[in-house]
């Protein structure tokens, strides 16, 4: 948290200790024991893929509002604090697009640190359900459907999404990291894993 004095757990004023090998901003009662480890955050995209035209195309959303407006990306946003990120990532793809699609498995992350904001990008595969691309006019500036090539021909797609269509269109759905309910053991809990597990390797360990 930037420029905090007081803490926002027992409002007692802040000061500094050593924990986990660095300074922090911490509570100095200890049985409140508030300490301060920075602002983090979780975004998450969708790479929903549909056939049209005997092609496969992915869905693009072009950007209304600055940052970056005009670049073309993935439908995403950030999950809120108390949301799964498989239903944070299906809300973001049906609110800047209209699509209605369903979360698969996980397919790669990027995260970025050094910042003010700490931030984890998550990047899903979604099953396409029904609906056509629609887009505000404001937060988004456009939204289809886009093969590879047309990509190609298209100024201000972003690197981080190519890359994540490139993963979806090369793996297996279902491949990457799906949910597993087994491992859900508290509530609120999410768990991911891989699904196609060898089970004589894990015998051999």
């Amino acid at each position: 948290m930037a420029n905090i004095t007081y803490c926002p757990r027992c409002a007692t004023e802040l000061d500094r200790r050593f924990d986990g090998g660095r300074q922090r901003i911490a509570c100095p009662d200890l049985d409140c024991g508030f300490i301060d480890y920075g602002i983090f955050s979780i975004g998450c995209a969708g790479v929903v893929l549909r056939e049209q035209a005997g092609l496969i195309k992915a869905l693009l959303v072009q950007r209304g509002q600055e940052p970056f407006a005009g670049m073309w990306q993935l439908p995403g946003g950030y999950a809120e604090h108390n949301e799964p990120l498989t239903l944070a990532v299906e809300r973001e793809v049906f609110e800047e697009s209209a699509i209605t699609a369903t979360v698969r498995d996980a397919i790669g992350f990027r995260h970025m640190a050094g910042g003010i904001v700490n931030n984890l990008y998550m990047i899903f595969r979604l099953h396409y359900e029904s609906g056509e691309p629609q887009f505000d006019g404001e937060e988004t500036a456009d939204a289809r459907f886009c093969s590879l090539a047309e990509m190609n021909d298209m100024t201000g797609v972003q690197t981080i999404t190519r890359w994540g269509i490139q993963q979806a269109l090369s793996t297996s759905s279902g491949s990457g990291l799906s949910r597993d309910s087994a491992g859900e053991l508290r509530p609120g809990w999410q768990v991911f894993g891989l699904t196609d597990v060898d089970a004589s390797v894990w015998k051999q360990r």
